[in-house]
């Protein structure tokens, strides 16, 4: 009979080892934030960020001038006058709903806007944080440094550089783990859906929810929705709201350009990102999009997760076969990253082939992202490590397993 309190040990070893290692690697990741803060100085300086936008959007929002928003020549102008003379303006893509957070941010100029917001940014950091605590001790445990190397995620630095609001996403779907792990799946689907300025990463999550019988997330989820739709047409009216529908089906094509405002796909980490990064322009990039998109939900569909493991699947997910998705997005892949990794630094089967195709998965997910200093044009291939990342959780995390014992609990009852 082999050894069962050599065994474990050997194990926790050989898991703090995984995880330390990972940590090491993470802090590496620290000069960067610097250098990309650093290069984007200038266009800090010269309001060429993408907090442009949301500044001109907030500013038309409280000057009554709604009914514009969605128009390009109104963004231009706006942004010309408020911002600084540019060539094409960087057209407002989110919901009419969402211009209510910019507006107070209007009341000043542009460069105090982007550093208030800047501030605000951290402070939503900093709830997240705190949000994660739960999920961080297990890391701390193996090295203190762990948790606060978890926010060098190199989407975080970008998001702030570029006054994004990826990490306003992140800390709504953070507080529905938190009302999940708690069972108030109703608040849940209401922070759920307040995220839907980003539409295209929360739609995937509430279809899933939907597919898996989560009724009460679902049912405030689709409540919230509807609130949230008809303030967006009373503030931008039938017209631009219409024309707002109209242009995000423009923009999400591949093969089509709106006016002032390409897309450009092969920076995108997704399916659509992938097939145009390989095919280019190809007639066969859409249906194959559509294709393995639909088959990908349909799998994690099938997987009928309980507890927080749902989020756990359905973000990679929804990332994966989002249609239109930046690095600053990618975000929100922080939150199952965290998860994965505070699952490896516990349980007692890191040395099996399942704990270390996770763990392979996690560090590969985390520095892919960095692959934008170096191949900005070809960005997309930071989507193969999201891909895996997919299947490991989905297919190799053992959600439904309710017996299954940690080491620390295995641990208690020897004892």
């Amino acid at each position: 009979m082999p050894n069962t309190d050599a065994i474990l040990n050997r194990c926790q070893v050989a898991r703090f080892s995984y995880v330390r290692s990972f940590g090491l690697n993470a802090m590496l990741l620290f000069p960067w934030f610097f250098v990309c803060l650093l290069a984007a100085l200038p266009a800090i300086r010269d309001g060429q960020v993408d907090f442009r936008g949301h500044y001109a959007a907030g500013y038309m929002i409280r000057s009554g001038l709604g009914h514009e928003i969605y128009d390009y020549s109104a963004q231009k102008r706006i942004q010309d006058e408020l911002v600084s003379p540019a060539q094409l303006a960087l057209p407002f893509v989110r919901p009419a709903y969402q211009p209510l957070l910019f507006a107070p941010f209007s009341f000043l100029a542009f460069r105090q806007a982007y550093f208030a917001f800047y501030a605000f940014d951290l402070a939503v950091l900093i709830l997240c944080f705190r949000l994660l605590r739960p999920y961080l001790a297990n890391l701390a445990r193996v090295a203190s440094y762990l948790p606060a190397a978890m926010f060098l995620f190199f989407p975080i630095a970008e998001t702030l550089i570029q006054g994004q609001d990826s990490i306003i996403l992140m800390a709504l779907l953070l507080g529905a783990l938190t009302c999940i792990q708690r069972d108030r799946e109703c608040l849940a689907g209401v922070l759920v859906a307040f995220g839907l300025f980003k539409f295209q990463l929360v739609i995937p999550i509430a279809v899933l929810f939907l597919v898996w019988r989560r009724w009460r997330f679902t049912a405030a989820f689709a409540c919230t929705a509807a609130l949230l739709a008809a303030v967006s047409l009373w503030i931008a009216g039938m017209a631009q709201s219409v024309h707002y529908l109209t242009s995000m089906i423009q923009m999400g094509s591949s093969l089509n350009f709106s006016s002032g405002s390409p897309v450009r796909v092969n920076q995108m980490a997704n399916l659509h990102g992938a097939f145009y990064g390989i095919l280019g322009r190809s007639p066969y990039v859409l249906p194959l999009t559509i294709a393995s998109s639909a088959a990908m939900m349909i799998y994690a569909a099938f997987r009928r997760p309980h507890g927080v493991n749902a989020l756990l699947i359905a973000i990679p997910v929804s990332v994966a076969v989002s249609y239109h998705l930046f690095i600053h997005d990618m975000c929100v892949l922080l939150i199952p990253i965290v998860l994965v990794l505070d699952r490896i630094a516990e349980e007692r089967k890191t040395k099996h082939q399942y704990g270390l195709l996770r763990m392979a998965s996690v560090v590969l997910l985390f520095a892919a992202p960095t692959c934008l200093l170096f191949a900005i044009d070809r960005f997309w291939i930071a989507s193969l490590p999201l891909f895996a990342f997919a299947i490991a959780v989905s297919v190799l995390e053992p959600q439904d397993n309710p017996h299954a014992l940690t080491l620390h609990q295995a641990s208690d009852a020897k004892a």
